[in-house]
């Protein structure tokens, strides 16, 4: 139920990050890159066991990588792996993996979610069991597991790192914020993700109860879909983004527990540049539009050559926090400066069949969109939502879902996956930016806090600027 927050506790990854991100060892102890750039030799933490007892062996490495990139896998995260063309067993603690390109942000990589190492013996003994399963070799191990409501795990009493500190973690899924909040007060759950900004100011005061807060990679905005007419003209871009008041959003919606974007990533990310603002500016949106040839039509939409500015926002209710809020707030100030906007709200569950198609069924005008670079990357951010999709008749490999493309920009984002000098690839990222944000091919957004509410006894837990909340040193008091 909790996703990676279980993943990172039950499993160890090669290498893994400390609070800040930075990459820090873990099964591997240390690791060096090859001069050309294509090899990354990694020595291997001994005496190792995974939770079946089996030990933890180079082999097992190669193992994991070919069944994430197996198509019969059917992983979700197989592009993350892709750049991996080889791997060598060196001996019992020595790996290497070797890229066909020079690859900057190998480490990174390996630090994500799908990087824990799982027992290749459990994967033989569970088949497609496994999920249900889990033995890796981290902190803690399975106890039992309720899909859907209720993992709860005990300690690896042979774990390799510090000795885990609490006798049970219980991961709960409570989708209802009231409820995650309730169970916090009375004292059933010792922590909760996504807390509400209203409560910020009481857990934030002490007593039985503590805020975890800091600034997150994940980022939200309105995406066009480029091939709409009416979205093909860059200065109708920008003039919409002009009309949309974030600082609102943020201050209001979220009680200033967010940031405006000042830039395609969140400014927490490495490399992040601040490349510009679309401030709120109504009367200049009407200009830029009147300048685009957009004129008053009936009912006071805006028209031009017959074709009115008339879209729709694709959302679903509870998807993000207070995202019908936010869709609401943004058709409001879009329909004052005289767009004709329509919120196509569909379910959670099936949202995806509406937005991973290709170009010929997206049905969609414009949609609500929230990304996160889960292993802490720029470029990875950059190359999921903003890389030219390469097969117009098929569904976006990753989250182009805009159909943005731009071959400067493509062209950036290639050269910097294959410089391993992180300045150079950084100056590279910083390029790709301010093109991107240039180009406005969404409404840019915000970047919401990260707010985990804790009781006052809980110890040794932070969040990732990833989202997730890191449980595998916690205890109580």
């Amino acid at each position: 139920p909790s996703g990676y927050e279980a993943v990172y506790t039950i499993y160890n990854n090669l290498v893994t990050f400390d609070p800040d991100l930075n990459i820090i060892p873990a099964l591997a102890e240390s690791w060096e890159q090859s001069e050309d750039g294509l090899t990354w030799s990694l020595k291997l933490r001994e005496g190792v066991t995974f939770h079946d007892d089996t030990p933890f062996v180079a082999d097992a490495v190669a193992a994991h990588v070919a069944r994430i990139q197996d198509p019969a896998t059917e992983s979700p995260n197989a592009s993350l792996w892709a750049h991996i063309a080889s791997v060598n067993v060196v001996d019992d603690y020595t790996v290497e993996l070797v890229t066909e390109q020079p690859f900057g942000p190998m480490l990174n990589y390996l630090a994500h979610g799908s990087g824990g190492i799982p027992s290749p013996a459990a994967i033989e003994q569970f088949g497609a069991d496994f999920a249900a399963n889990p033995v890796g070799t981290g902190p803690y191990k399975l106890d039992s597991f309720t899909p859907g409501t209720e993992l709860s795990l005990v300690p690896n009493e042979s774990f390799w790192g510090d000795a885990p500190k609490l006798e049970k973690i219980v991961f709960r899924a409570t989708p209802e914020v009231s409820s995650r909040v309730l169970m916090l007060d009375t004292g059933e759950a010792d922590l909760g993700n996504d807390l509400p900004q209203e409560e910020v100011d009481r857990f934030a005061g002490g007593g039985d109860l503590q805020l975890l807060q800091r600034s997150g990679l994940r980022t939200f905005w309105i995406e066009f879909n480029l091939n709409r007419e009416i979205f093909q003209d860059v200065n109708v871009r920008k003039a919409l983004n002009h009309a949309v008041n974030k600082q609102s959003i943020v201050d209001n919606l979220f009680l200033g527990y967010a940031t405006v974007l000042d830039s395609p990533a969140a400014s927490s990310i490495q490399g992040h540049i601040a490349a510009g603002a679309y401030d709120y500016d109504p009367e200049l949106a009407k200009q830029m539009l009147a300048d685009a040839g957009w004129t008053e039509g009936d009912g006071g939409i805006l028209q031009k050559d017959g074709l009115p500015l008339q879209f729709t926002i694709n959302t679903a209710e509870g998807e993000y926090p207070k995202d019908i809020q936010v869709v609401e707030a943004v058709q409001a100030d879009l329909k004052a400066i005289g767009a004709d906007v329509e919120i196509w709200k569909v379910e959670a569950a099936s949202r995806w069949d509406y937005l991973k198609l290709p170009i010929s069924e997206a049905e969609y005008d414009t949609l609500i969109f929230g990304f996160n670079p889960s292993n802490g990357d720029l470029g990875y951010h950059l190359n999921a939502v903003f890389k030219s999709n390469s097969d117009t008749e098929a569904a976006p490999a990753v989250w182009n879902l805009m159909w943005y493309s731009n071959s400067e920009v493509d062209a950036l984002l290639d050269q910097a996956q294959t410089t391993v000098v992180t300045e150079d690839r950084l100056e590279l990222l910083g390029q790709a930016q301010q093109l991107i944000w240039d180009d406005a091919p969404m409404i840019w957004l915000y970047a919401p806090d990260l707010l985990v509410g804790a009781r006052s006894n809980v110890e040794g837990v932070f969040s990732w600027p990833t989202v997730f909340t890191v449980v595998r040193d916690a205890s109580k008091s």
